[in-house]
């Protein structure tokens, strides 16, 4: 279904506030540019949202005790970008060479806290119906998890 850009933004944004609220964690968003362009998206929408709620929950997972969790929603090069970034310690680099492929999990603790290591792979796989991708990366603050889609 057809979805305006700046109403899947402020969803995805509305999603993330609510699971950084409900670990005790900042959140802050931005678009860019602002707004963002009156463009419609066609997309599954909820299979999207669900992705990104995905990277949030990471992100809330490994961010430190009343940090901040980064939403950004950028239009840029015929792409449509959404951004979440945390403040914790990065991903490993074999977390970087493995992270997306099912059932990977990098801490042995985590199957036994109810995580299995589908929530990358479910939003890789989302982002490739739509045409787009999933990109994992360190920041000079933490990791940064983007879905991307194309937006011609």
């Amino acid at each position: 279904t057809p979805e305006p850009l700046a109403k899947l933004a402020a969803d995805c944004a509305g999603r993330g506030r609510d699971i950084c609220a409900a670990a005790g964690l900042q959140f802050a968003a931005e678009t860019w540019p602002d707004p963002l362009p009156e463009k419609m998206l066609p997309l599954c929408r909820e299979d999207l949202l669900r992705a990104v709620e995905n990277l949030f929950s990471n992100a809330a997972r490994y961010s430190p005790a009343g940090g901040t969790v980064y939403f950004s929603a950028r239009a840029e090069a015929g792409r449509l970008v959404l951004a979440v970034e945390d403040e914790g310690p990065g991903f490993s680099a074999e977390a970087l060479a493995k992270a997306g492929r099912s059932f990977y999990t990098e801490d042995a603790s985590r199957p036994q806290d109810g995580h299995m290591g589908l929530g990358l792979t479910t939003a890789a796989q989302t982002a490739k119906r739509h045409g787009g991708g999933l990109v994992l990366e360190n920041t000079g603050r933490g990791a940064r998890a983007s879905v991307w889609l194309p937006l011609a």
